[in-house]
């Protein structure tokens, strides 16, 4: 019992350090996944020290996702947030989440490894880096999934539809 109000506790009290500087939609990711990371550790042994968020400082990139030629947008890269006591949380062999969030109030996640964001024309585009199996093949297969943000949503290609057989 002692152990779930300490729980409890430590939720109700997030780390304001994590995301100081932050937009709020950064913040909340943040205080969600330091509240997830205790969750997961004081399950498995309520006897545990409360762990903590470990934020690298590549973990957040400022860029501009929606075109708007600010960069206000930001990439929240898991593959750099860990924690404390459990560090394979969020951490598989395809990557991690990455969350795209847009002026600080769109945000949509995706799971996967290295990325890079280009020019297509005028829209920026984020390629982002997937487990081979999301592309129908084996999990050190190369899979790229690209991103784009317009008229208020992310969207990306889809499977359905094809591929289509050419006689």
């Amino acid at each position: 019992m002692r152990a779930l109000i300490g729980v409890l506790v430590a939720l109700l009290v997030a780390t304001p350090a994590l995301a100081e500087g932050h937009g709020s939609r950064i913040k909340e990711l943040l205080e969600l996944a330091e509240a997830e990371c205790r969750t997961e550790v004081m399950a498995a042994d309520p006897q545990s020290p409360i762990p903590h968020l470990e934020v690298e400082p590549s973990a957040i990139t400022w860029v501009d996702l929606d075109g708007d030629w600010e960069k206000d947008d930001a990439i929240v890269d898991f593959n750099y947030v860990y924690c404390s006591l459990n560090y394979s949380l969020w951490h598989g062999t395809g990557g991690s989440l990455v969350h795209l969030v847009i002026d600080d109030a769109t945000s949509q996640a995706w799971t996967g490894g290295r990325w890079q964001l280009i020019s297509f024309g005028d829209t920026p585009l984020f390629l982002l880096g997937r487990h081979g199996t999301y592309c129908d093949g084996y999990g050190a297969q190369p899979c790229i999934q690209a991103i784009a943000f317009a008229n208020g949503a992310f969207s990306t290609v889809t499977t359905e539809g094809g591929p289509y057989p050419w006689p």
